[in-house]
């Protein structure tokens, strides 16, 4: 565990050669050491919180100046650390950077750990561990909708909902707790009935938040998809439409694609890695036979498979030995080249996409791609839009406790709908309290702490 007696430092900004860094400064010592190494332009005996002021940093053994730069103060507990903090704001320069970090060392203060200014916002109780987990997520975010919906949880969203579930367990023990204190005044039934009933909408909301996590996994962590089919039918092409970019070499011949093309894009803010594989056929040489394997690799690493077919060319065998290959996975049909002639009826394409959605494109002019990633998003994540109230849980370690906790609450549930005494529900309600506990970090014990802030970067 961090020692909070200690004052700590660090560039808060990315490393490296910048127009602009920030260092930040945060513990006791914080206010100590910056009036011995920043002078105001115009002299202040104690410069105001919250507000910037523009002076030199100096050299505090020297005292010659380093640098031109904005500082600004915080006073606990009204910063992010909840303690004493100061901020400085100088040119990117990573000499200048190293130097003042060396100041502030000097004076008494110590290089942070990762992730220890945001520990010491939890430990200060500035946010709950729900709300420090989710700064690491929208600092890694790759698109918007990822920053959104990690500023969402950061902002308390999932603590905001889930105190009065934590407030009516509470309130269900204390009721139990009383039925067991008076043991000779038996509850009343309609008491009994009316806790089960509460159990029971509990549970259900607890379950709705575990189902979440399916959309929330792939939204933090993304999905990936292939792009396969037989040589030729337009692969690449569908490929280098979806990323609005040419990754992919395409030439009329078939078989240009024999390795595995990947490259990262997003899918209505959703990231996703884009695999164009090489076409399934007869195989022909090595070359080919180790593109196909390669295929197949990337098949069963996929959460999602585009097929695509050339509605230009009659059905053949190789598409149904594809088809069959695939029989058992989560498939999109693409009917490619819809510029050109079908030669396949509507009662072909319906029977070969079978249960699968299918959909028609011209991936050379860029026909109805946006629809395409429309649906997408739809058959993976489902129609329904996520609403402002929304929980959204992203974190695998917040599944697992909202599972402990849900198979307390029905243990719980079970005791009571089964007649037995009311010990029996009380000790899986308190094991339910505990989990909670664990989500917020009220019970965290020191290593999952250290783990989980271990994983930030340096300056925050």
């Amino acid at each position: 565990m961090v020692d909070l007696s200690d004052t700590i430092c660090a560039l808060s900004s990315a490393p490296g050669r910048s127009g602009l860094a920030v260092v930040r400064v945060s513990g006791t010592k914080s206010l100590q050491i910056h009036s011995k190494i920043f002078r105001h332009k115009k002299p202040i005996k104690n410069p105001p919180p919250r507000l910037v002021m523009l002076g030199n940093v100096l050299n505090p053994c020297s005292g010659n100046v380093m640098e031109e730069a904005n500082a600004v103060c915080y006073l606990a507990p009204k910063s992010y650390t909840g303690e004493d903090m100061t901020e400085y704001s100088i040119h990117g320069s990573p000499v200048l950077i190293a130097s003042l970090l060396n100041s502030i060392c000097s004076l008494g203060a110590r290089l942070a750990e990762p992730g220890e200014f945001t520990m010491r916002a939890f430990l200060h109780g500035k946010m709950d561990l729900t709300q420090a987990e989710a700064v690491k997520d929208l600092i890694d975010s790759t698109t918007l909708f990822q920053a959104q919906i990690a500023a969402r949880q950061r902002s308390g969203v999932f603590s905001k909902k889930i105190e009065p579930v934590k407030k009516e367990i509470t309130d269900i023990i204390v009721q139990l707790e009383s039925a067991v204190e008076f043991v000779e005044e038996d509850l009343p039934l309609e008491a009994r009935e009316t806790n089960i009933q509460r159990l029971d909408n509990i549970i259900k909301e607890i379950r709705k938040w575990i189902d979440a996590h399916r959309f929330g996994r792939v939204v933090r962590e993304g999905f990936r998809m292939a792009v396969v089919g037989r040589p030729n039918v337009g692969k690449s092409s569908l490929f280098n439409a979806l990323l609005n970019q040419d990754r992919s070499i395409v030439m009329d011949l078939p078989g240009t694609t024999r390795d595995l093309v990947s490259e990262n894009t997003s899918i209505s803010g959703i990231p996703v890695q884009l695999m164009d594989t090489a076409g399934i056929h007869a195989i022909m040489n090595s070359t080919e036979e180790l593109g196909i394997k390669k295929t197949y690799q990337a098949i069963s690493d996929a959460d999602a498979i585009l097929m695509v077919l050339d509605r230009n060319c009659f059905p053949c065998e190789e598409d149904m030995k594809i088809r069959s290959d695939l029989m058992n996975l989560f498939c999109i049909v693409v009917m490619n080249k819809n510029d050109l002639e079908s030669r396949w009826s509507m009662e072909q394409i319906e029977t070969f996409a079978g249960e699968w959605p299918w959909i028609s494109v011209s991936a050379k002019f860029g026909t109805d791609i946006d629809r395409l990633r429309s649906l997408i998003f739809e058959k993976i994540f489902g129609s329904e839009q996520l609403q402002q109230e929304d929980v959204l849980i992203t974190n695998l370690r917040h599944r697992h406790h909202l599972e402990a906790l849900e198979d307390e609450m029905v243990q719980a549930a079970r005791g009571l709908k089964g007649g037995l005494s009311e010990e029996f529900p009380l000790l899986h309600l308190h094991k339910a309290l505990k989990n909670i506990g664990e989500i917020t970090g009220e019970t965290s014990v020191e290593d999952i702490l250290t783990e989980i802030f271990s994983r930030f970067c340096i300056g925050k």
